[in-house]
């Protein structure tokens, strides 16, 4: 069965934005999610100035 693009946005909400307790999902950071076969590949948009948070949430 393939992914599909919910499971993959509902798999991101286990990640915390670093220093909060809310994930990255409900903080609205994932601005695109693409499924194709078993490549997923998932953009970030990221509004610190911090150059440590996008390391931290690899």
């Amino acid at each position: 069965m393939a992914i599909t693009e919910e499971q993959v946005r509902d798999a991101l909400k286990g990640v915390k934005y670093p220093g909060f307790s809310r994930d990255i999902v409900s903080f609205g950071l994932v601005k695109e999610i693409r499924v194709n076969g078993s490549s997923v590949t998932a953009q970030l948009t990221l509004s610190t100035n911090d150059p440590a948070i996008p390391r931290t949430i690899k």
